[in-house]
């Protein structure tokens, strides 16, 4: 019977089998060339003395994806197109759901920054590290930390006995600040529809000062700014556009600055408040995007140069600059009127 039985259990066989190599996710991702977004069409200035950007400033993305196996053969023989472990993407505990949902969050929250940042340089009244929030919400737990056990991925701290947390930089402030007799705090914590007290005791982890061992990201953090400043670019998420807003706002809101002076400028970097330009991922995958719309400069994190140069063809025009400061990216681009 079981001879009988085999053959015929083989086309089903088959078919899951088929099924699971185009379906079944991997604990990988595939890093692959994004969509590009005109910032001089999407950014928008809300003051009488906004010009338009002659030229353009180019946001360069990157896709990412969970891999099948049919997926990751397809990455593996695309040149373009990296494969990145999954740990190394989201961290541990969270949903692939939830972590595009925070970058979503963290672009908006980049946009706020960046703004500030191009306004202050352009010479308005408006301090870019003036950021407040709606607490930090936990990205990441450490193994063996205070908090391990206790607090879990997309807790929102919100307050540190009776100090408010709305940042993430209030809650390493009130944590290192530890003056409690037995060196014991009260968490509160919003966890879903519920609010929780936690209580932890902070000790030194990888610095001499007091931690509860958690990586923690300002939820719904944002900055006054003197008008309106609108960005708008869809679902795209992360926080690798801050240098290009900044720049684009900085070319819009300041008469005497030309920027772009006609040309496609793309690029990629964060932007801290200070103007300091940081580190992304997916740096040949943004040249790929950027060399598709034909960009004619690329600004890249100084660290980065190397990395983006060895992504540029050969016979290609594409200029590479690094730049480890929004100043300094202004400075290479030049462009008084």
């Amino acid at each position: 019977m079981s001879r009988v039985l085999r053959p015929a259990f083989l086309p089903l066989s088959l078919t899951l089998i088929a099924v699971a190599f185009v379906t079944v996710p991997l604990p990988v991702f595939l890093e692959q060339p994004g969509r590009t977004v005109s910032l001089a069409e999407q950014v928008t200035v809300g003051t009488p003395e906004a010009e338009p950007v002659s030229g353009d400033f180019l946001l360069t993305a990157v896709n990412l994806e969970r891999a099948t196996l049919a997926r990751a053969l397809y990455g593996w023989l695309d040149d373009d197109i990296s494969m990145v472990p999954a740990e190394l993407v989201i961290p541990q505990g969270m949903r692939d759901d939830s972590y595009f949902d925070v970058q979503r969050e963290l672009f908006a929250s980049t946009a706020d920054v960046a703004a500030a940042v191009g306004l202050a340089a352009a010479g308005y009244d408006v301090d870019p590290t003036a950021v407040t929030g709606d607490g930090a919400r936990v990205v990441q737990v450490l193994d063996g930390a205070p908090a391990d056990g206790a607090l879990e991925v997309s807790d929102v701290i919100v307050a540190v006995d009776d100090r408010r947390i709305r940042t993430s930089r209030d809650l390493l402030d009130a944590v290192s600040g530890t003056d409690a007799p037995d060196g014991v705090r009260t968490f509160g914590v919003v966890r879903g529809d519920q609010d929780i007290d936690l209580q932890l005791t902070p000790r030194p982890l990888t610095e001499a000062t007091p931690q509860i061992g958690v990586q923690t990201e300002t939820v719904d953090p944002r900055i006054d700014l003197p008008f309106e400043v609108q960005v708008d670019t869809g679902s795209v998420g992360g926080p690798s556009a801050g240098l290009l807003i900044g720049l684009t706002v900085l070319d819009i809101a300041d008469a005497d600055r030309d920027l772009a002076a006609g040309r496609v400028v793309a690029g990629t970097g964060t932007l801290e408040p200070d103007g300091a330009v940081g580190q992304i991922g997916g740096v040949p995958q943004k040249v790929a995007a950027a060399l598709r719309e034909e960009a004619e400069v690329f600004l890249v994190p100084s660290g980065q140069v190397a990395q983006a140069r060895g992504a540029v063809p050969d016979g290609t025009d594409l200029v590479v600059i690094g730049v480890e400061t929004f100043d300094q990216a202004v400075a290479e681009l030049g462009g008084r009127r």
